[in-house]
């Protein structure tokens, strides 16, 4: 009897431990399923090359960095996207370029949306611009011309422009400063780049944004001119400055920049996510190796690891 009652008692142990690894199993498996079972939708304007090459690297950046499946789908001009989701049935929504988000019918979708690639942080949706973040920029700056003390930008509107959000306070935390010129217009940008060019000593940097800052072909130029004569710092948001004589420019990394999109979606699936657009983190940087040579600036093997187009010497 007593025989009985013992293999009895090793049964129900056995057949508890069975059912425990059982529910488990069934649970990690559901995970599992849940995780693969995501879907992305990736939403982005059909467009000539070389530009659809943009879409496409931060498609595939996204596609590598997403947990589950990723659809993505070319949008003709004017097409309606709202059919699209429907049949895809997706479980977030990464609409590139403002083209996608508009194709969306916002009143009429319900589908949590990433937005990316675009210059406007009016959209209500988490997402990346393409602005550079001034602190990534300005570190670049001190990176390559740390003696620099005083940096010059010219804007155009009035009041808080992305472009410098938290500029002025990230140079004084490094002992630095922000000056801001304000133009109303080209003329006015022009008279204000020569009086500041005019005065300006060692120490100084002038930043050009990404928007130019009102600099067109013949400011470019004489800005170019008197900082070569006067040993300045000219840097910019726009790359295509580099190759005329500028220091050096960030632009977006958009494999990463894509990365970056697919992590907001993995977090929308398993928690809250600020409904906010953030600048851009993931930039590479251009350096015209010729100017820093006549800047006097050392470009060690440890600098020219961060440099990712270098413009030869002449």
């Amino acid at each position: 009897m007593k025989q009985l009652f013992l293999n009895s008692s090793v049964f129900a142990s056995r057949s508890f431990f069975t059912a425990v690894m059982l529910f488990l199993m069934l649970f990690l498996s559901g995970l599992s399923s849940h995780t693969v079972s995501a879907e992305l939708l990736v939403l982005y304007p059909e467009i000539r090359a070389p530009f659809s090459k943009i879409f496409e690297d931060i498609s595939a950046g996204a596609q590598e960095e997403f947990r589950g499946r990723t659809t993505l789908v070319s949008l003709d001009e004017n097409e309606v996207a709202l059919p699209i989701v429907k049949a895809n049935r997706p479980d977030v929504i990464l609409a590139l370029g403002q083209r996608s988000v508009l194709s969306l019918e916002l009143e009429k979708n319900q589908v949590p949306v990433v937005l990316g690639a675009v210059n406007d942080a009016r959209y209500p949706f988490p997402g990346i611009l393409m602005i550079p973040d001034s602190k990534v920029i300005l570190e670049k700056l001190i990176m390559l011309s740390p003696a620099v003390k005083r940096v010059h930008v010219v804007k155009k509107t009035p009041g808080e422009d992305i472009q410098l959000r938290g500029a002025s306070e990230f140079l004084a935390s490094q002992g630095k400063e922000l000056i801001i010129h304000q133009g109303a217009d080209i003329r006015e940008a022009a008279a204000i780049y020569a009086e500041l060019t005019k005065h300006a000593s060692a120490g100084d940097a002038v930043w050009i944004l990404q928007d130019g800052s009102f600099v067109n072909s013949a400011i470019l130029s004489m800005l170019l001119d008197v900082a070569w004569k006067k040993n300045l710092v000219v840097f910019s948001s726009n790359p295509l400055h580099v190759k005329h004589g500028a220091l050096f420019a960030v632009y977006p990394d958009n494999r990463k920049m894509g990365a970056s999109l697919a992590n907001l979606a993995n977090r929308m699936l398993t928690s809250d996510v600020d409904q906010t657009m953030s600048p851009l983190q993931d930039v590479l940087l251009a350096v015209n190796e010729r100017t820093g040579n006549h800047l006097g600036l050392s470009l060690s093997s440890k600098l020219r690891d961060e440099v990712n187009l270098l413009l030869p010497a002449r």
